[in-house]
């Protein structure tokens, strides 16, 4: 009878023994996953950002200009291309343009950044136009070595929408923007 307790005893242990592993991974693999997690808690904020961005955008910034809508528009194209901006498409009568920035590359060769502008114009009564203007940056990282496609930001910086409405001021006939 000995024996036979013997030797559940050290059946038992060799199943433990067995099972050690196992639960070690897991207890491995768990801490890993808890360590992932509360290392990507800096960065949800700002993915939390982008996904907002992504679904509900960015509202555009809106400023008034005493004139009527060809004149604005004009004054819009010459402002956009002396901040560098390429002009891509829009037209006077559909009230929009659009524009992109000269691609600007990492010291690496490996990322490239650019930006875009939409500029949407709309006629109001008493001889004023509404300017709307959004901008974003597009960055794309190492398209070499990752199949991760180029990512579009909307722009926050409320710096380089008073820089262009600035530009659009002087570009006016009487610097009308207010």
């Amino acid at each position: 009878m000995n024996s036979t307790l013997t030797t559940g005893r050290i059946a038992s242990y060799a199943e433990i023994i067995r099972m050690r592993p196992i639960a070690f991974r897991s207890l491995i693999l768990l801490l890993a996953v808890v360590s992932g997690l509360l290392a990507g808690c800096g960065s949800m904020e700002s993915m939390r950002g982008a996904m907002k961005d992504q679904i509900s955008g960015v509202p555009p910034k809106v400023r008034m200009v005493d004139g009527n809508q060809r004149e604005v528009y004009d004054a819009a194209r010459r402002a956009m291309e002396k901040l560098g901006y390429r002009f891509t498409s829009g037209g006077p009568a559909q009230g929009r343009l659009e524009g992109l920035s000269s691609i600007g590359g990492s010291n690496d060769f490996r990322s490239s950044r650019q930006r875009s502008i939409s500029i949407h114009l709309q006629g109001l009564e008493g001889g004023k136009v509404e300017v709307q203007v959004g901008m974003t940056e597009i960055i794309e990282e190492d398209s070499d070595h990752s199949a991760m496609p180029a990512t579009e930001t909307p722009l926050r910086d409320p710096t380089a929408f008073e820089v262009f409405f600035d530009e659009l001021d002087r570009c006016l006939p009487t610097g009308k923007a207010r």
